[in-house]
């Protein structure tokens, strides 16, 4: 196993896409739009529209420094040469964390999903377990290459993207003009309130950015494949959240026998069909959107630990990598966090934390594109 053995450049336009689209479309679509439609009502669309629109800004600043400094570790190289050690280390550890808690929040959140598929009265143990095995799978599949990582997230990005495609189809023929009729009942600053809440809908899409010294063609590639992701999330919320709406209403979104629905997208798609089968077809769906975040958030976070080491600024048995480039020892140190993630915290919590976390380093990104400029 090599120290400094380069990562290998093998991440083509559609790899970059891939990765950035399965790691957003998951829990935004999947699960947030039950609450976010709580608080904004139908204008819920307004509230998508706007958060993926803050995302720009961000992910250019991290377009910018990635094309630049095309480097793995993606914004931990960026803030360490441009605001100095102590706010890269700050800011690598950070967003280290935020990814891993994402990918834990995703293992978690699936489980509604998975419910459907089981008995009502299967034990919690047994989604915990569920959510473990796929950690260590990911892991192991990391470890073989990020290669076959890429090629297996292209598969599943590809099985997403089809069943949403025949959601949005068969359910734009199911719209119900009427039930937009109130629009702004819910009052327009609560878009506000639900824009920040589902704004953690879309950083996935800026994960990529991570493995920026392992894409071919980065000035090309990287650029374009963030805007083609970007692009789609955008798109797959707003009119996914118009058919939802328009088929189900504002009530048949947000509650599903008196209590907040944890499937929305099923609860439309049994309503679309007439049947449970549409419901079971989106359940899939949704596995598919989780188990890609899953995917793309062990690749993005195992760079940091490498990167950081390549600085000495955490120990040198993180920065082996073997003969195809891969950080091994990377990729089980963050396995192994998410299995205590998930074992040990609360599931609201930790998307709390992510976002917090991530935030901050969006931030921080946007003041190192400027002191980056003024250095020139």
């Amino acid at each position: 196993m090599a120290i400094h053995s380069p990562t290998k450049k093998h991440l083509g336009l559609f790899g970059v896409f891939a990765l950035a689209t399965g790691a957003t479309l998951s829990s935004g679509f999947f699960l947030l739009p039950s609450y976010a439609t709580q608080m904004a009502g139908p204008a819920v669309v307004l509230a998508y529209l706007i958060a993926g629109l803050l995302l720009i800004p961000p992910m250019l600043s991290k377009i910018e420094l990635g094309t630049a400094m095309p480097r793995s570790g993606g914004a931990y190289y960026f803030l360490d040469r441009s605001l100095g050690p102590m706010v890269g280390t700050i800011g690598g550890l950070g967003i280290w964390l935020a990814l891993l808690l994402k990918t834990a929040f995703a293992l978690v959140g699936m489980s509604a999903y998975i419910q459907l598929f089981l008995p009502a009265e299967t034990s919690e143990s047994v989604y915990t377990m569920i959510a473990l095995g796929l950690v260590v799978f990911f892991g192991g599949l990391n470890i073989l290459g990020a290669k076959k990582t890429t090629s297996f997230q292209i598969v599943l990005v590809v099985m997403l993207l089809a069943l949403l495609s025949w959601f949005l189809t068969a359910g734009s023929l199911e719209i119900k003009p009427a039930n937009f009729s109130n629009f702004f009942g819910k009052g327009s600053e609560n878009i506000l309130s639900a824009a920040g809440l589902v704004f953690i809908s879309y950083v996935g899409v800026t994960k990529v950015i991570s493995v920026a010294g392992e894409i071919k063609n980065p000035e090309r590639n990287l650029p374009l494949g963030l805007f083609l992701a970007i692009g789609t999330a955008i798109s797959v919320y707003i009119i996914g959240l118009i058919v939802m709406i328009g088929v189900s209403g504002t009530e048949g979104v947000t509650y599903a026998d008196g209590e907040i629905n944890m499937t929305p997208v099923s609860s439309v798609a049994s309503e679309i069909t007439g049947s449970s089968t549409g419901g079971l077809i989106m359940a899939i769906a949704a596995i598919f959107a989780f188990l890609s975040v899953a995917n793309a958030g062990i690749l993005s976070a195992s760079r940091y630990p490498l990167a950081m080491s390549r600085d000495h600024l955490l120990p040198p048995s993180l920065r082996k990598v073997d003969g195809k480039g891969t950080p091994i020892i990377g990729i089980i140190v963050s396995a192994s966090f998410i299995v205590l993630v998930i074992l040990f915290l609360d599931p609201l919590k930790i998307a709390k934390l992510a976002s917090a976390f991530q935030l901050l380093m969006f931030a921080l990104l946007c003041i190192s594109v400027i002191v980056m400029r003024q250095a020139k």
